[in-house]
């Protein structure tokens, strides 16, 4: 799977690109990447078509603290397996935040991205989840 039609058709289109037709591998990457923040920044059920889509509301998990790590980890990962399948063998880690007080959660998150021409690299991000639930991809 490519980039999205639409990242497609933007590219295409530009009259100043001299590679119209070809992709760079930070065109992928990039488009994963901005999948996953729309996503995990999408609440489960907000879509009619797909309910559990999105992340759950992490908002709601605060009070089963620390319980509430291993779930928001495993709701990650889940999301990213069912719904990103340019991304495999995603792994999700709890990155321990030394900071006291503040509220939000921190994550790694692992796997390999697949490219069209099945040419396979590793891709490693970080992630924090706000007490409101706000997905921050970095």
């Amino acid at each position: 799977m490519a980039a999205s039609l639409l990242t497609r058709i933007a590219h295409a289109a530009n009259p100043h690109s001299l590679e119209r037709h070809t992709w760079k591998d930070q065109d992928l990457e990039q488009a994963v990447i901005s999948h996953l923040s729309r996503m995990l920044n999408t609440r489960q059920g907000s879509s009619l078509t797909c309910p559990d889509y999105g992340l759950i509301e992490v908002s709601e998990m605060l009070h089963d603290f620390p319980d509430a790590v291993g779930i928001v980890q495993r709701a990650i990962k889940n999301s990213i397996q069912q719904y990103e399948p340019r991304l495999k063998n995603v792994q999700v880690r709890h990155i321990k935040n030394e900071v006291l007080g503040t509220m939000y959660l921190e994550f790694e998150i692992t796997g390999q991205l697949h490219y069209p021409d099945g040419r396979r690299s590793g891709l490693r991000f970080s992630t924090s989840v706000d007490g409101s639930g706000n997905v921050k991809i970095g």
